[in-house]
């Protein structure tokens, strides 16, 4: 969007009269700094790009598979379930244990619910193993195979409905969104400070050298050429350019504003999600999808901008609430803290 785009008003003509829209643009402003309210016309420069982050949060909600009935019974008609779990207790037990589910059920919200719809997700590993195969009427065992298993399941998004959970992704996804925002806008901060630090160290570093070359010559027995300075000087010049053009992409609110329009315009960039299928026989490997065994995996794969995060996969779960066991008091460990 222009810069007369905004300044004409498109902006508040995108979010007049809608109400998800205008909710969301507070919910940012409140999220990120309040005081970027005070900046006239933040509302209007912001609603295009939250418009767009929302888009791409339904798209995202969308994609989602329709969900899987999640309990062990329903295990061995569900080729989700059993790519995910080895065996109908492994499921059982990750319900069980799974913190959030339990919080959420203990919650005023999840106590009165019969039923539970959430996100499982999980990190995808594939690995190459050699294995019987028949290639047209031989059985060969020394046939390279690609197997997957999951692990690190996390559980969230809990919600009455499917509906009411793929509106509930939709939200993680601009949360999501606001948080890289928040850690652009720190590191910038972060890297300014940290230039103007180096900035004043490295002017007292040259003018305690340009005052004391003289010493420092004798101590030398001569060798000095000026190198020393000339090296500090080049590094110094070479702070300040790179401290310039940090101050002339924007300082302050303006800055943190143009930091959150620009991470909500690349929203599929910071929060990357597209629908997977694999096809997987029964020992979970990778077969074409033309073979008679092959089970086909419907998942969402995402992956994030955040350093060091890893790719995860998911799927959309519903299950009564009897198919999570009762979390139960641990007595043992409740004596110890006392």
């Amino acid at each position: 969007m222009g810069f007369f785009d905004w300044l004409l008003g498109s902006g508040r003509a995108l979010c007049a009269g809608n109400e998800r829209r205008a909710e969301a643009v507070a919910r940012v402003i409140d999220a990120v700094d309040p005081r970027l309210g005070l900046i006239g016309g933040a509302h209007e420069r912001l609603c295009p790009a939250v418009s767009h982050a929302l888009e791409y949060a339904d798209r995202v909600a969308a994609s989602l598979p329709p969900g899987v009935e999640t309990t062990p019974q329903a295990w061995a008609q569900s080729p989700v379930l059993r790519a995910f779990f080895v065996r109908p207790a492994d499921l059982a037990s990750a319900l069980s244990a799974s913190t959030d589910l339990q919080d959420f059920l203990a919650s005023p919200t999840g106590a009165s619910l019969d039923r539970v719809c959430c996100v499982i997700a999980a990190t995808r590993s594939e690995q190459t193993v050699l294995g019987p195969a028949l290639e047209g009427e031989i059985l060969r065992q020394d046939v390279e195979q690609k197997t997957v298993s999951f692990r690190h399941f996390r559980m969230f998004g809990f919600a009455a409905t499917e509906e009411a959970l793929r509106q509930r992704v939709a939200d993680i996804v601009l949360e999501g969104l606001v948080l890289a925002a928040l850690r652009e806008n720190t590191a910038r901060q972060q890297q300014g400070d940290r230039l103007a630090f180096a900035q004043r160290l490295l002017a007292g570093r040259l003018q305690l050298m340009e005052q004391s070359r003289a010493g420092l010559d004798a101590l030398e027995c001569g060798t000095y050429h000026g190198r020393d300075i000339e090296r500090l000087r080049g590094q110094l010049d070479a702070n300040a350019a790179e401290l310039h053009r940090l101050e002339a992409a924007g300082t302050g609110l303006e800055a943190t504003l143009a930091g959150v329009i620009r991470t909500l315009e690349s929203a599929d960039s910071v929060i990357h999600a597209e629908p997977l299928a694999l096809y997987l026989d029964a020992m979970n490997v990778v077969v074409p999808p033309e073979r008679a065994d092959a089970a086909e995996v419907r998942l969402l794969e995402f992956s994030t901008a955040t350093p060091g995060a890893s790719r995860r996969v998911a799927f959309l779960a519903t299950f009564p609430r009897e198919a999570v066991a009762e979390r139960k008091m641990d007595w043992s460990a409740g004596m110890l803290m006392l």
